[in-house]
């Protein structure tokens, strides 16, 4: 009988599990116009805080906030033109409360629209229940947040 090295090695205990090897998020990475607006914006929006970068970081590189769960944001300004994504390709984050966040959007002129595209409108559809809203920041990356704060992760 012929075993083949795969599955002598997996026999042995060789191969790590998948579970194991499972990854998690460390961070999110955006390029941006004007790091200080972009900042502002998430801190004022989001209730994000602004965290210290490493020691070793170049003096003008990113700045880094807190997303929670030990996950950051991390805002570089770039000088290149710049075009934003389509919405297809956001990042979601998740509030205790959508209404804060609704007035921030309403009272600096901002945006927002409901899953479909429609502007000001809200899901309120979704199967469990939470809120959310899809809206962009001031560089044009969309942003997506719902109100799943207490709801425990899929």
């Amino acid at each position: 009988m012929r075993v083949s090295l795969a599955v002598l090695v997996a026999v042995a205990g060789l191969v790590p599990s998948m579970a194991a090897a499972q990854a998690t998020m460390n961070h999110v990475a955006i390029n941006v116009t004007d790091q200080a607006r972009s900042v502002a914006y998430y801190e004022e929006a989001f209730g994000l805080s602004e965290i210290p970068a490493p020691l070793d970081a170049a003096p003008g590189g990113p700045r880094w906030l807190r997303l929670g769960n030990g996950v950051e944001l991390h805002i570089q300004a770039i000088k290149v033109p710049f075009t934003p994504p389509p919405r297809i390709i956001h990042f979601a984050l998740t509030v205790k409360d959508l209404d804060p966040v609704l007035a921030y959007l309403r009272n600096t002129g901002r945006t927002w629209t409901d899953y479909a595209g429609k502007v000001g409108a809200i899901k309120r559809t979704r199967t469990d229940g939470v809120r959310q809203i899809f809206t962009q920041d001031p560089d044009g990356y969309w942003v997506e947040v719902n109100d799943a704060a207490d709801r425990p992760p899929r």
